[in-house]
């Protein structure tokens, strides 16, 4: 059995596999005040069980570092592989010059998608907005990083005196101001995902897919209705990974 973990910039979340469709566990918060207790006891009934350790992670080389340390200390005796982007692996061609920069989490998902070949185009929505064009092929043609609306409604709230926090209404013409932040963080992401979009069918060669992925996906969701919600795209990636 294999463990697939998911490092993101605030929690940690992780799946088993075999053979057959994840089996998904409880996340855990990466500021938790007792990380290696919380691992612990999320993987604990795993212990004799677990023959391999695949982790896509975003954080830096020394959360990295401390992560393995828990990991091995949580599963004694278990190889931990942290995954890096390649230039092309799972049928994905990395469209970046120096491939290892491309984030692991952005390979893996359209690792995940190429799995139904087509021309796609994959938002996933975290801390930042994350945009990815792939063809049918698997060439990844390159894509966008912008800040998602949680983090824009963040800036905006420290960099901005008397700004009253955000409604959750979001409209096309906001007439307070709650609803105007709400609305232009959620709009300005929708817009950005309508343009690239539009951009790529040309390069793709034809109208793509769209994808929405993360957890901020629900918020864009309403306002592009003929979008795709895939949840775990990492972990399925990982999982494409770890059998190959």
């Amino acid at each position: 059995m294999k463990l697939l973990i998911d490092v993101g910039n605030t929690r940690l979340k992780w799946a088993t596999v075999t053979a057959g469709p994840l089996s998904a566990g409880r996340p855990v918060a990466l500021d938790a005040p007792t990380l290696a207790d919380a691992l612990g006891e999320a993987f604990a009934a795993l212990a004799g069980r677990i023959d391999g350790v695949f982790v896509s992670s975003v954080v830096s080389d020394a959360r990295e570092t401390e992560l393995r340390t828990l990991l091995e200390a949580a599963l004694p005796g278990v190889p931990v592989s942290f995954v890096r982007s390649p230039a092309h692996a799972l049928g994905v061609r990395n469209a970046y010059a120096e491939p290892q920069r491309l984030g692991v989490d952005r390979f893996l998902a359209l690792a995940a998608l190429h799995a139904q070949p087509r021309a796609q185009v994959l938002v996933s929505v975290g801390t930042a907005l994350t945009l990815d064009a792939l063809a049918a092929d698997g060439r990844h043609l390159g894509g966008l990083i912008a800040a998602s609306p949680t983090l824009t409604r963040g800036a905006l709230a420290a960099a901005t005196a008397r700004l009253l926090p955000p409604s959750r209404e979001v409209r096309l013409l906001a007439d307070s101001t709650a609803d105007a932040v709400q609305s232009g963080a959620v709009l300005a992401a929708v817009a950005l995902t309508e343009r690239f979009r539009s951009g790529a069918a040309g390069p793709l060669g034809a109208w793509p897919a769209l994808v929405l992925a993360g957890g901020g996906a629900d918020e864009l969701a309403p306002w592009l209705p003929d979008a795709e919600r895939i949840d775990d795209l990492v972990l399925r990636g990982l999982a494409r990974w770890a059998s190959g």
